[in-house]
């Protein structure tokens, strides 16, 4: 899916580009977040023994 921001017959569309790069902005605001938490954890010696599940308030959607 190198060309993401073109439509099945080959044009531009701003619609599917907007929602798939507001995705993957979340989905690094996710990583991030999560690689903060494990960094606090690292700081006081502390590991992460389980998965983080995170909830997105607005959306509802779960990240693991």
């Amino acid at each position: 899916m190198n060309r993401y921001w073109e439509n099945g017959s080959g044009y531009y569309d701003p619609t599917a580009k907007e929602a798939i790069d507001n995705e993957c902005k979340r989905n690094k605001q996710i990583h991030d977040t999560i690689r903060e938490i494990k960094n606090i954890l690292k700081d006081r010696d502390l590991k992460l023994a389980e998965r983080i599940i995170i909830e997105d308030v607005e959306s509802g959607k779960v990240y693991k």
